[in-house]
């Protein structure tokens, strides 16, 4: 019986929205998160966005979400499925240390597909390789080689493989502190 390979998902390049990211790490629950907050109004294609909304939170309505995950690698997209976030349960001790050559990421605003179902719940993915560059403050999710990076956030970075599929999550600014030993 051959190995089974999950499907990452596919990304594309939309127009640039300024957007920011936080990070951090929980040593209580070695839980890395990251959430991403984008710039600007409602579309501009929804000429009634203001009334929307108001009608929206009246009615207690919530735009669909999407959700992609890889082992324990939960990623969050909002409506439009751009990145919204994602936490991972991780150990540092099994980080592998590294120090990938540095490349400049190009700002985009990037779209996911993964065969979402009906219910937003995207295809499995594999689930990444950790390392961490301790002189750069940086963490590397990777799946693979990327062969081109886009900035999402000034910290946040994305490489994708030459097929289209997410290669690598890279993360700026990133302080790792263990738990101290309990008895």
């Amino acid at each position: 019986m051959g190995a089974f390979r999950l499907k990452q998902p596919t990304v594309s390049v939309t127009a640039h929205v300024d957007s920011r990211s936080s990070t951090q790490w929980d040593a209580e629950s070695c839980t890395v998160s990251c959430r991403v907050e984008y710039e600007g109004a409602p579309s501009a294609s929804d000429a009634n966005g203001c009334l929307r909304e108001t009608l929206d939170r009246q009615l207690n309505i919530s735009p669909p979400g999407y959700v992609i995950t890889g082992g324990t690698l939960s990623m969050l997209l909002d409506s439009e499925k751009r990145l919204k976030g994602f936490d991972f349960y991780t150990n540092p001790a099994r980080w592998r240390a590294c120090t990938f050559p540095f490349f400049e990421a190009v700002p985009a605003t990037l779209r996911f597909e993964a065969g979402f179902d009906e219910n937003g719940v995207g295809e499995s993915m594999d689930a990444p390789v950790v390392f961490h560059d301790p002189g750069r403050r940086m963490l590397y999710l990777s799946w693979g080689e990327a062969s081109r990076w886009h900035a999402i956030a000034p910290t946040l970075a994305l490489g994708v493989a030459d097929d289209d599929t997410l290669a690598q999550i890279r993360l700026g600014g990133v302080c790792v502190q263990t738990a101290p030993n309990r008895p």
